[in-house]
């Protein structure tokens, strides 16, 4: 075998392991979606829409808008405490490891540890956005998985990604930084956290802040 033909030989099974990882990616998330509407009891949904209402100074009796519920429905799934101090997503991870594969079990623990975060987006294509995060500078892809955004621009957005081969995959709502100051609002809070927990990771503090910063859904 010549070394083009070994190259896209190579290609070709990157491609097939992108969308293998997509696909299953996307039914864990449709498979605890669907889980969490089952079981979560309504002292947990009453509890969690009052700290949402409060944390993004909504009131009480407003309905959510539809952005405001998709944010919202993202963060109970995946953010949220409940009581016991287990989030929905863990939750749906434990009850149901019996009829998950080893596979699902390790990529659902990426989705663990995912959180909201602060991404630019530097370009938009049909298939891929190609990214890069406050940490560190160096840009990324993310991939369209079939859903053309044509009405994102370059800019600042708070988005959920889970690693897979090539490109990571956007999970859940894109939430739009209107000014690049919201950024820096945050990076600033994290270092003022840090100084008071020196092991506070960046990834710790998103998990448990983020939605102070989100505004304008």
């Amino acid at each position: 075998m010549d070394m083009d033909s070994s190259i896209l030989d190579l290609q070709s099974f990157r491609k097939a392991k992108q969308l293998q990882g997509e696909n299953n990616a996307l039914r864990l998330y449709t498979l605890s979606k669907d889980y969490t509407e089952r079981t979560a009891n309504i002292r947990e949904k009453v509890r969690a829409k009052h700290l949402f209402r409060k944390t993004l100074g909504l009131a009480s009796e407003t309905a959510f808008s539809p952005i405001q519920q998709e944010v919202f429905q993202d963060w109970f799934l995946f953010d949220y405490k409940t009581i016991q101090g287990s989030t929905m997503f863990s939750l749906f991870l434990k009850n149901n490891a019996r009829q998950l594969s080893e596979s699902d079990l390790i990529q659902g623990a990426l989705f663990l540890t995912s959180v909201m975060e602060p991404i630019r987006i530097l370009d938009v294509s049909q298939k891929k956005i190609s990214a890069s995060g406050v940490e560190d500078s160096t840009s990324f892809l993310l991939s369209q998985h079939g859903v053309f955004r044509p009405e994102l621009s370059i800019g600042w957005y708070f988005i959920r990604r889970i690693p897979i081969q090539m490109y990571d995959l956007p999970i859940g709502p894109f939430i739009s930084i209107q000014k690049d100051e919201g950024v820096h609002r945050l990076t600033k809070a994290f270092s003022k956290a840090k100084l008071k927990v020196p092991d506070l990771t960046w990834r710790a503090f998103l998990k448990s802040n983020v939605l102070f910063f989100i505004s304008g859904v």
